[in-house]
């Protein structure tokens, strides 16, 4: 029998809103403990606020090295599965949110796990 265990990346999000943009860094996990069978489950707090419209979730095998989000869900969902990732690496994580208008937040702090 194959156990399969997944732990979660609390992604701590707090922002605040500023003239209908998105302001404020989230706030998030440092670490989160080895994940396994190539997969990192997330979830944040969520965000309130008359326009926000999603997040974006960002993730680079380098800290700090973030580019184009591989995931955008909308506001009312605070979780995300990330799935394929390669045993032995470490991955990095940051979240941000954005409003009706299309404004992103800065990124959260960084949380990071390594495949085990």
């Amino acid at each position: 029998m194959i156990t399969t265990r997944f732990y979660h990346l609390f992604l701590g999000v707090v922002l605040l809103v500023l003239t209908a943009c998105a302001a404020a860094d989230p706030s998030l996990e440092a670490d989160m403990s080895p994940a396994t069978s190539g997969i990192a489950v997330l979830s944040w707090d969520p965000n309130t606020g008359t326009d926000l419209a999603g997040y974006k979730i960002y993730l680079a095998t380098a800290s700090g090295a973030y580019a184009t989000p591989i995931a955008t869900t909308p506001i009312d969902v605070t979780t995300y599965t990330v799935t394929g990732l390669a045993p032995g690496t470490t991955y990095f994580f940051v979240v941000t949110v954005f409003n009706t208008d299309g404004t992103e937040s800065s990124f959260s702090n960084e949380a990071r796990t390594i495949i085990s």
